[in-house]
């Protein structure tokens, strides 16, 4: 595997991870769970992912229709 093929399979494993938590937080806020020690885990995962992204995104290196949340 090439380094261009790691980086893409790298940044698919980062916008999965954004996806998958922005549905997981979404699943909590409708428990009504916005105030446990998971929710805050995540969400601070999340904006990690988001910071990412937004670098990403500065460069032009990702798709934007990959986020869905």
């Amino acid at each position: 595997m090439d380094r261009l093929e790691r980086f893409e399979k790298a940044l698919n494993d980062i916008v999965d991870g954004y996806n998958k938590l922005g549905k997981e937080l979404e699943d909590l806020r409708n428990q009504g769970k916005v105030k446990t020690t998971k929710f805050r885990e995540l969400l601070g995962k999340k904006l990690v992912y988001s910071m990412i992204i937004t670098i990403f995104k500065r460069y032009d290196l990702i798709d934007k229709d990959l986020l869905k949340y």
